[in-house]
């Protein structure tokens, strides 16, 4: 039965969702390195940005994640670095990543194709003190790893101009497989592993005015044989405001995103969840805030849409 009750566990806290094991965003456009690792540099600047998401306000231990995601081009333009620290929170269990990326680019066309690879390790933590159980004989016992760390692959293939961009990324190709407890009598273990999660992006801005842009956009997520879709869209006013909304299977999105100066940018969105676990919350609250600064002497794309 202790068994039984582990594996629920790792799949209520691990697989979160729609086979959440890693973090979900609302706001990967504006963090798109996020979701695909060759991302890195095709914004043409050093380009920092931090993101707090609340996921399921006011449900105890629910999802909460924190990102800081650094990218730029080299000098040659044909490479770029990235790196992302990210702490992901759900009720008993925590995990910290740490990643580090590098991409090359190709002029084709319009624009550059990139082929990027991520590396790095994620550190898992269980605070079995903060589960409830209903059954006393289901505690958790304390042979079970409180802490263990993996490492994880991420490849990305992206393509942009000034006003489109494509791309399919690709996380934890090793598929590393952990275990939760460790049976000393039969040396069995109760294990999970990592799934490829594949994730396919599209945007394109159109230009309606030197005052008004329409930018669209969607997300397509692939993982274990399940799948959904975002779907996005709204307006740049003056290359200062946006304001826009998502589609995603039961859950509407309202976003907007402020550009206060040519270099500093800020934006919100907020979930408003129908799902079965969203119907017992007040939604879910995502903010970011980014920061570019040119290090090289060169053309930088300006205005920038993604």
């Amino acid at each position: 039965m202790k068994r039984i009750i582990l594996i629920i566990v790792l799949c209520v806290i691990g697989l979160q969702g729609f086979s959440q094991q890693d973090p979900q965003y609302s706001l990967y456009m504006f963090n798109p390195m996020a979701v695909n690792p060759a991302y890195a540099g095709s914004r043409e600047v050093l380009s920092g940005v931090l993101v707090h998401r609340s996921q399921w306000i006011g449900l105890k231990g629910a999802p909460e994640t924190q990102v800081l995601a650094i990218n730029s081009p080299l000098r040659n333009k044909k490479m770029g670095l990235g790196l992302q620290i990210i702490n992901d929170k759900i009720g008993a269990h925590t995990t910290q990543t740490l990643k580090a990326t590098y991409a090359y680019r190709l002029k084709m066309g319009k624009g550059k194709l990139a082929f990027g690879l991520s590396g790095g390790v994620i550190n898992y933590s269980y605070d079995w003190a903060k589960v409830d159980y209903k059954d006393a004989g289901d505690v958790v016992p304390e042979t079970s790893n409180e802490s263990f760390m993996l490492p994880t692959v991420d490849f990305g293939i992206y393509y942009n101009t000034k006003t489109m961009y494509l791309g399919v990324g690709a996380e934890h190709l090793n598929q590393s497989s952990f275990g939760l407890e460790q049976d000393v009598a039969t040396t069995s273990t109760v294990a999970a592993k990592q799934y490829v999660n594949i994730t396919g992006t599209f945007g394109k801005a159109f230009v309606l005015s030197d005052n008004l842009v329409l930018k669209t956009s969607l997300l397509l997520r692939l993982a274990d044989a399940a799948g959904s879709i975002d779907i996005n869209g709204g307006v740049l006013i003056k290359h200062k405001i946006f304001f826009g909304a998502s589609l995603r299977p039961n859950a509407l999105i309202v976003m907007s995103e402020l550009n206060l100066t040519k270099d500093l940018r800020m934006g919100v969105g907020y979930d408003i969840d129908r799902s079965e676990v969203g119907k017992s919350s007040t939604g879910s609250l995502e903010i970011f805030v980014g920061y570019d600064v040119g290090l090289f002497k060169s053309k930088v794309i300006s205005p920038r849409y993604f």
